[in-house]
């Protein structure tokens, strides 16, 4: 309901974000529990499944391996992407957005655990970082070892 003096057509519709696959997971809930073996608990859970708003959320895999649980989503988040150029960028209408769909699509995010490990659109940054300082103190870098890397970001860089 509007306040004093504020017009009702001024106030935004709300947005409900339920996390309904979190209920119960939480600290001390029960004896022996721990939130770091529950991946429902972690980012994944927090920040994928639990969250409604995303205009693109399609689970591309998720598999149990002997070691990890391996996720991936497409997300959309509508406060960093238009769902309109998304889809004209998947026309051919000869726009900017169809001539150039890598810009406007979703995010790919790789969890392992449940624990964000990359995503397509923020993973150069935090790479680029670590390799090139190394790479530019070296005088003559022709031979590298990475250890680790296994989204192969780090010898992409």
């Amino acid at each position: 309901a509007p306040s004093a003096g504020e017009d009702a057509q001024d106030i935004p519709e709300p947005t409900m974000l339920w996390s309904h696959k979190l209920r119960g997971f939480r600290e001390g809930f029960a004896p022996g529990y721990d939130r770091e073996r529950n991946s429902l608990d972690q980012d994944l859970g927090r920040f994928v499944l639990g969250k409604h708003d995303f205009d693109v959320k399609d689970q591309i895999v998720s598999e149990k391996t002997a070691f990890q649980t391996v996720d991936v989503y497409d997300l959309m988040n509508p406060r960093a992407k238009s769902m309109d150029s998304y889809q004209k960028s998947l026309s051919n209408d000869g726009s900017y957005e169809s001539s150039h769909p890598e810009q406007f699509g979703p995010d790919r995010v790789l969890f392992l655990d449940g624990v964000i490990q990359s995503t397509l659109y923020g993973d150069a940054p935090y790479h680029e970082s670590i390799v090139h300082p190394a790479m530019i103190t070296h005088p003559n870098p022709k031979r590298v070892a990475i250890i680790g890397g296994g989204e192969g970001a780090t010898l992409r860089e």
